[in-house]
């Protein structure tokens, strides 16, 4: 009985719609598996979804995320589709204040490409510094 207590604290599943990573965003590096590295996108977890910024401009939207807390690690998936580039499917792991991420993008097909191969993508980065309030304008004063 205990060791199924200390299992639940270890592991847990969050269902989607919520989650621990909810209000964080991570500033990321992203490539092509197999290959190095060059362009840059930005992570937003909030409200239980998963947001690429570099997507935007393909028309992805967010797509809902589900996680597992085991330790001091939050595995999460999540799925963004797009009406014309296909969907594309997430793994990725955040521990701290790293993120690290697998992606596969399927593109949607077309009368020219019917049978669109998976690319295999990676992502990896960290958390983004929010600035502190005297680097906001904030002169800490009382406003009287």
């Amino acid at each position: 009985m205990v060791l199924c207590a200390c299992l639940f604290f270890i592991s847990r599943d969050v269902s989607a719609g919520q989650g621990p990573l909810d209000g964080k965003t991570f500033v990321v590096e992203t490539g092509e598996k197999g290959k190095s590295g060059g362009d840059k996108d930005t992570f937003i977890f909030k409200d239980g979804n998963f947001h690429s910024t570099a997507c935007d401009q393909y028309g992805f939207g967010d797509g809902a995320y589900t996680s597992t807390v085991n330790g001091d690690s939050i595995q999460f998936e999540a799925v963004t589709t797009s009406p014309t580039k296909g969907k594309m499917t997430w793994k990725g792991t955040v521990k701290g204040d790293k993120i690290e991420v697998g992606y596969v993008w399927v593109d949607a097909s077309h009368w020219y490409k019917p049978n669109p191969k998976p690319l295999e993508k990676w992502a990896k980065g960290e958390l983004k510094k929010e600035p502190k309030s005297s680097e906001s304008g904030d002169k800490g004063g009382s406003g009287y």
